[in-house]
């Protein structure tokens, strides 16, 4: 929205007008940190229902509206191109998807892992029990105790 309204790049806004921090708000930062193994699997059937929802008829009709635009290299789209022009079978992009989003999130991981201050919660947010305890932290922090403060 700023870009659009500006006609320029945030890089270019920050240099021109300067960067100020957030101020008179506290900063609470919550990770999920599921078991792998689940994640993984939520991962995989995540990416076998893309495919069964309709995955590959998207792909075919932005090929056909827009050509092979940058957007059809995201995963999924990606493996669903290769399974139109021939080069993978329905199993063979299934599987490459799931590997590309497993790989994805574990990129993610490493880069949240690095972000300070970090609450890293043991489980997924769909979990109730995992849920509450994010919400304690919330409360908790509405209180003014335990968060790091920018003012």
């Amino acid at each position: 929205e700023v870009c659009l309204a500006s006609r320029a790049r945030m890089t270019e806004l920050w240099e021109q007008r300067g960067r100020d921090p957030l101020r008179g708000h506290r900063l609470l930062r919550i990770g999920l940190n599921p078991p792998r193994e689940s994640l993984y699997e939520r991962i995989n059937a995540r990416a076998r229902a893309m495919f069964s929802n309709g995955l590959v008829e998207e792909t075919r009709s932005l090929l056909e509206h827009f050509g092979a635009i940058a957007a059809l290299q995201s995963l999924g789209y990606h493996q669903a191109a290769q399974l139109l022009r021939g080069e993978l079978n329905l199993e063979q992009a299934i599987a490459a998807a799931q590997q590309g989003h497993r790989n994805f999130a574990k990129r993610q991981m490493t880069w949240f892992r690095r972000e300070p201050e970090v609450i890293w919660l043991e489980g997924f947010g769909d979990d109730a029990a995992t849920a509450q305890q994010a919400a304690e932290y919330v409360l908790k922090g509405s209180s003014g105790s335990g968060l790091v403060r920018h003012d």
